[in-house]
């Protein structure tokens, strides 16, 4: 089979250039040498023997980076070296006795981690170039076996977390800085790991495997590099257009000489179809020897980038300074925000089956936490005053009078299923039917509200089997209304132009669901995650779901919601002409967002777990409520950020909440309007608070109840 593989590979137009791509390359091998190739030609290189006798390194390159400002750094088998652009050392760790470092990656310009293979081994966090260890925890391994064997690869992650590729026990761990293994994933035989931008993680295996797996070990694509000659593959570049190339050690310790006239490839570039496109066999004029490390020069790392946890710390950058309130509280007690946190409703180990199903999550204490939340937000000692209370403010702000519910009124629940087309449950992150049965259950055990007169909607999405058939079941005179209609559930019809934007908005959708015009309540239960646009998708994204855009979202537009994530340029905002609109921010009786699970990605499963205070590598298991829109989304988002500061979207997030207080002198000068008429009190109140270990606002009345 491999006979016919090389026969195959001879057939097809390869290209072997050195002019293919410009790169740096590094080997394992019995000379220490390393290389930039540029141009198709040498630029670059470093001859460990050649140096000076005060200079040269003991051992083999296992691991090298190039990075932005020229320096290289390298894990040397008996230590870690840093050198600057001439060869020169800016510094050299030696392994202790009995100890070997097979690869580093730099943290900032101040730290540098590696995996030290030792009886135990350990994870170490160094400073540079005093190379003072500040931290260092133990890992996993056999017993049996050679340190040299224990681990070769690991990453940092756009988390700032550490993969690191386990040999020894043919495993892939992820831990934060703390020492706390974060995942695992068994089952490979991995030479080396590396996070994708999708976050998605590509394995080298020892016996040719190249795989992509999600974040449920689910591998997503494998080839065999075996077939393409790379027998020994070691890492693996990803290129822009989908191609890989992947490099092949030759261990130059064999007893059999190697074969010059039929010398192995040092790598291959494979297309998205599985061809050889690019082949690197340069053992003469140049003699690059083996290769254990090729990097494109493109690719080269910017070292200010990368951390763990708190080492080289990454922040976004805010329009809104910490304990800066703006605005106007609303609500019965004006700006408050009830924050219930019940560990333990949320339990999914995330790998097997869906986190829907019933044996991760507790519905009794989800059933707990809506009425506990509605009581801290209104101080009533009672679900049931608590609901009363809260319609009675509704309607005292409305001109109904000082009144509760009265049976035929609608209450419409605004759901988050952004991620589902079709009924059927799916891994991806939704609204909690557990969460949302527990909302159904207090509305009409403890608020009196009748059945016929819940709704619970996705206009634009489609509400999955779990929620349906968990509230059907329960209370079957519920409707359900969706986007696309049929078991059990009414297709979704729309009011057009029922929205009139305060600035021009393009193509941006102006019908609104008859579902949510007709309503006389709404509750807006969003969910309680990032969002690579405008970094977050809390309670005012979730509006945009009750327009009448398209069931495939890259048919519609997104005008103005996205902040200007470089340079923080004021810009007239969508969100708050949603906010303001009579149909949608202003006919909501209370916002929720279910942080149940939480996710740091949009889309695909809840993804990770959160580590930070109070949640200390659990689930969120929280609900956020609110009657304050504007204070709701500020505290949401203040979690999120304390959790993952690093997230690149990030950046000026909070441009909409700032908008929507500094109502009527915004700082983009956008006169928003309802009804065509210039709003001229802030839309609720806004604020960051001081930190996120210690959680404090001076005007946000946070409330934070742990059960």
């Amino acid at each position: 089979m491999l006979f016919m593989a090389v026969l195959s590979l001879a057939a097809q137009d390869i290209d072997t250039s050195l002019s293919r791509h410009d790169f740096f390359y590094a080997g394992q091998s019995k000379r220490m040498r390393m290389f930039i190739v540029k141009d198709g030609q040498l630029s670059w290189s470093y001859d460990n023997a050649l140096r000076d006798a005060s200079e040269r390194l003991r051992g083999e390159i296992s691991d090298a980076i190039l990075m932005t400002d020229g320096h290289i750094l390298m894990a040397h088998q008996y230590g870690v070296a840093e050198l600057d652009k001439s060869g020169s050392i800016v510094w050299n760790y030696s392994a202790p006795q009995g100890s070997e470092i097979h690869t580093v990656q730099p943290i900032g310009r101040s730290h540098v981690v590696f995996v030290q293979n030792r009886k135990p081994a350990k994870c170490v966090v160094m400073a540079i170039p005093s190379r003072q260890i500040v931290r260092e925890f133990e890992l996993p391994t056999n017993e049996k076996g050679s340190v040299h064997g224990q681990f070769r690869n690991a990453r940092l992650t756009s988390r700032g977390t550490l993969l690191i590729a386990n040999m020894a026990m043919g495993c892939i761990h992820e831990f934060n800085s703390t020492g706390q293994e974060v995942d695992r994933w068994t089952g490979f035989l991995p030479w080396s790991v590396q996070e994708m931008p999708k976050g998605t993680i590509l394995v080298t295996g020892r016996k040719g495997l190249l795989q992509e797996i999600d974040r449920q070990g689910h591998v997503l694509w494998q080839t065999n590099t075996v077939d393409f000659g790379v027998t020994q593959p070691q890492k693996t570049v990803r290129l822009k257009n989908g191609n890989h190339i992947v490099n092949n050690w030759y261990n130059e310790w064999n007893k059999t000489p190697m074969d010059t006239l039929n010398a192995p490839v040092q790598a291959v570039e494979i297309d998205r179809q599985g061809r050889v496109v690019w082949q690197l066999r340069a053992w003469q004029s140049p003699d690059l020897g083996p290769s254990t490390t090729i990097q494109l020069l493109s690719d080269a790392v910017k070292r200010e980038r990368l951390f763990f946890g708190e080492f080289n710390p990454q922040s976004p950058k805010l329009f809104l300074g910490p304990n800066e309130p703006l605005g106007k509280g609303r609500g019965i007690h004006p700006g408050r925000v009830a924050w219930v946190h019940s560990p333990g409703v949320a339990t999914w180990d995330g790998h097997t089956g869906l986190w829907v199903e019933d044996r991760w999550n507790n519905q009794q204490k989800a059933d707990a936490m809506i009425p506990e939340a509605l009581m801290q937000l209104t101080g009533e000692k009672s679900a049931g005053k608590a609901w009363n209370a809260l319609f009675r403010h509704f309607n005292r702000e409305h001109g109904r009078g000082n009144r509760g519910y009265r049976q035929g009124e609608t209450i419409a629940v605004k759901l988050n299923l952004n991620n589902a087309i079709t009924h059927h449950d799916t891994i991806e992150l939704n609204s909690s039917p557990f969460v949302t049965l527990a909302l159904v259950r207090s509305m009409v055990i403890d608020a009196g509200v009748r059945q016929q007169d819940i709704v619970l909607c996705e206009p634009s999405r489609a509400i999955t089997d779990s929620i349906y058939n968990k509230v059907h079941r329960a209370f079957p005179q519920v409707r359900f209304i969706d986007n696309i209609g049929g078991d059990g559930r009414e297709k979704c019809e729309y009011y057009p132009d029922q929205i009139t934007y305060s600035a021009e908005n393009g193509k941006m959708a102006r019908g609104l669901a008859r579902c949510i015009v007709d309503a006389d309540y709404l509750i807006n239960s969003a969910l309680l995650k990032t969002h690579s646009g405008p970094g977050v998708t809390l309670t005012t994204k979730n509006w945009y779901g009750a327009t009448d855009i398209n069931l495939l979202w890259r048919q519609n537009a997104h005008n103005n919601v996205s902040q200007d994530k470089r340079h923080g340029k004021p810009g007239y905002k969508t969100f708050v002409d949603w906010m303001s609109h009579k149909h949608m921010g202003q006919k909501t009786l209370f916002y929720l967002i279910d942080g149940t699970y939480g996710s740091r990605d949009v889309n695909g499963a809840p993804n990770p777990k959160w580590m930070k205070e109070p949640f200390c590598g659990d689930w969120a298991c929280s609900l956020i409520v609110s009657q304050d829109e504007v204070a709701c989304d500020a505290v949401a988002m203040d979690i999120i950020i304390g959790e993952w500061p690093e997230f690149g979207s990030l950046n000026y997030c909070d441009e909409y909440l700032r908008e929507a207080a500094s109502i009527p002198d915004t700082p983009s000068g956008t006169v928003y309007k309802q009804d065509g008429k210039p709003l001229q009190q802030p839309l609720g109140l806004m604020e960051h608070w001081n930190n996120a270990t210690e959680r404090k606002y001076t005007k946000i009345d946070l409330i934070y109840k742990k059960m």
